[in-house]
């Protein structure tokens, strides 16, 4: 059975799983139609508070609909969940609805229900939400492998599910350690040293018993002197070069990104901290976090999974820190959400000048100034056929 595109879907409630590396999420989009009579929606048009009270009646709707347990048997939590009226779009699928009144024979509801859960392969459900008079639902499920769906019926309500391959969970890619050049700044005084004895020494000889202290005092003076000037060292960070300079880049870039892999706020912020340097990294968040959501849709963020670093040159030392240095590097990043049954796809292009520090021990992003950006969004309906047993998809 064809899973109809969502303009055209005849089900009164839908349902989707989507399956990410750090997210399990859970969403349903009902007509609200299917309600007019058990709700008694006499009005053509629901507006002003009755639009929450609206959603707050679906949402527990859908809280209580339906359960789901992982491959251990424990039941999966969510703990964000989000309600909002969305609007079908010819081009992107669904898109929120805006409008202050909106027509009931018009009116959808999005709801979406996550929890910030670790590479999920399987997982077992029991669906037992239908809208009146509803025959049949439409599971849909997102994962790293095949696109796949069940077909739900009331009293058939129980679907499993367990990934066609292994489960890919993103890491921080490898960042190199700073590399500390030692030296001796004072070891010419060694030179100086050296005479202070040696001209000690002619002296004692030259006039033996009648040797003035002073020249025990010279001979002292060279020996600290020579001792100090062999003891005292001195470290300085070296910044890399050419592809060494790139890699770094990159690696730093890279985790930049994968931090909002994450879902709860904390990982987020202890992963980009490793990458991003203290007074930049609030800006970092919030402007990577802007521009990772999808206008008019809100809910869940794209997720990057390729990063290509097209050009990184101009390199120079950066004055403010010893072996730190600045480029101007460009790159590209590719990712991907699969929200309320259509995928979105986004290519964003990025050209700024970057400065790198080493602190604590590793290399950091220290400044970052955005010279151009272009955005570059595709929305795809995947193709999946629904399954009337909860074998594998």
């Amino acid at each position: 059975l064809p899973i109809c595109p969502a303009a055209g879907a005849v089900e009164a409630v839908r349902a989707f799983v989507a399956v990410e590396p750090f997210e399990f999420r859970v969403e349903a989009i009902v007509k609200i139609d299917a309600y007019r009579g058990e709700w008694g929606l006499d009005d053509d048009a629901v507006s002003g508070a009755a639009r929450s009270e609206l959603l707050g009646r679906l949402m527990e709707r859908f809280e209580t609909g339906f359960s789901a347990t992982a491959a251990d048997g424990s039941e999966i939590r969510f703990d964000e969940r989000s309600a909002r009226f969305l609007a079908p779009d010819p081009e992107r699928g669904y898109v929120v609805d805006e409008r202050e009144t909106i027509p009931v024979a018009e009116g959808y509801a999005g709801l979406t229900l996550s929890a910030p859960l670790r590479g999920v392969a399987a997982f077992d459900m029991e669906w037992n939400w239908f809208a009146p008079g509803q025959e049949r639902l439409v599971c849909e499920i997102a994962s790293s492998g095949r696109p796949a769906a069940r077909l739900l019926q009331p009293g058939e309500g129980r679907l499993s599910w367990k990934l066609d391959g292994e489960v890919v969970v993103p890491e921080r890619e490898p960042v190199p350690p700073p590399v500390l050049r030692e030296s001796r700044p004072w070891r010419r005084l060694v030179y100086v040293a050296l005479a202070m004895l040696v001209a000690a020494a002619v002296l004692v000889v030259r006039w033996q018993t009648k040797t003035p202290a002073w020249v025990g005092a010279l001979a002292i003076g060279g020996v600290a002197l020579g001792g100090f000037a062999l003891g005292h060292r001195s470290a300085e960070f070296v910044a890399p070069q050419g592809e060494a300079a790139e890699d770094l880049v990159y690696a730093l870039l890279r985790n930049t990104y994968h931090a909002f892999d994450f879902r709860d706020e904390s990982s987020i912020y202890d992963t980009l901290a490793a990458s991003v340097g203290g007074p930049l990294l609030e800006r970092v968040y919030l402007e990577v976090r802007s521009s990772l959501e999808l206008e008019n849709l809100g809910g869940p963020r794209v997720r990057v999974y390729d990063i290509a670093l097209r050009e990184c040159g101009d390199f120079s030392a950066d004055t403010a820190s010893t072996g730190g240095f600045r480029t101007r590097a460009e790159w590209v990043t590719v990712g991907e959400l699969t929200h309320w049954g259509h995928t979105h796809e986004r290519t964003n292009r990025y050209e700024a000048e970057m400065t790198l520090r080493p602190e604590a021990g590793t290399w950091k992003i220290a400044a970052l100034a955005l010279l151009d950006e272009e955005r570059v969004q595709k929305t795809t309906r995947r193709a999946v056929a629904a399954e009337t047993e909860g074998g594998s998809p």
